[in-house]
């Protein structure tokens, strides 16, 4: 009877640690998952919104040396390795052909009074590796872009609505690195060659446009190659 009665109480007591390995398993299974989904929250990226200008183009941007464009962008991140950026510019008179004017004491019959606008779309491709993302890095991308331009020579012919229709197509390959991690201050720098083609119309008091012919413009300017260059500097949201 001692015998058996030892032999109880060791089950009893085996039984007992059983119940309370049991009673602390889903405690142990609950940590994991908790843990799990912290690294899961820290490997969501928040793709930010920049919002850019460009000092390169306000110096000779648009229809050069005529123009200085006053331009807004807005780059959108559509994935880790690409995103979409669109621009859109106000031209108006060069500021160093205002300076110009002003020193040579220009008449007002030979004054220039300019006014246009610009759209550009440029799709970007990252070229960035598992712990880096979008927008920031090296790039390659299509840049398209569309100027319009009202150039008047003179105040006279401005306000009888004689000026020259400029509009300007081109379309270009693009390699830039874009940086923005220090006090979410952006800046984007790019360059590329592309496709580029000029055409000017004449546009009469009486609605009456025909177009100009170019001939007499530098070859640089007829030529359908083009070369672009320029800096963006901005702040990403």
């Amino acid at each position: 009877m001692k015998i058996n009665y030892r032999i109880y109480c060791l089950i009893l007591v085996l039984y007992s640690f059983t119940m309370a390995a049991n009673e602390l398993s889903p405690i142990d299974t609950i940590v994991i998952k908790k843990s799990t989904r912290t690294n899961l929250r820290e490997k969501i990226y928040n793709a930010p919104l920049v919002l850019k200008t460009s000092p390169t183009a306000f110096l000779w941007g648009g229809i050069f040396p005529f123009t200085s464009e006053y331009r807004i962008m807005a780059e959108i991140t559509t994935s880790r390795k690409q995103s979409d950026q669109f621009a859109f510019s106000i031209l108006g008179k060069n500021i160093f052909l205002k300076l110009l004017e002003k020193t040579a004491n220009q008449p007002n019959n030979r004054l220039y009074k300019v006014s246009g606008w610009r759209i550009q779309y440029a799709h970007k491709f990252y070229l960035v590796n598992r712990r880096h993302h979008a927008p920031y890095g090296f790039y390659v991308a299509p840049l398209f872009s569309y100027t319009n331009a009202h150039l008047s020579v003179g105040l006279k012919h401005y306000y009888r609505k004689n000026y020259y229709d400029i509009r300007h197509f081109n379309a270009n390959v693009i390699l830039g690195v874009q940086a923005g991690r220090i006090n979410n201050l952006t800046i984007d720098i790019y360059g590329g060659l592309g496709y580029k083609t000029n055409k000017v119309f004449f546009h009469y008091m009486n609605n009456k446009v025909i177009p100009y012919n170019t001939s007499d413009l530098p070859a640089i300017y007829n030529t359908h190659f083009n070369v672009v260059f320029g800096i963006n500097m901005g702040y990403s949201f």
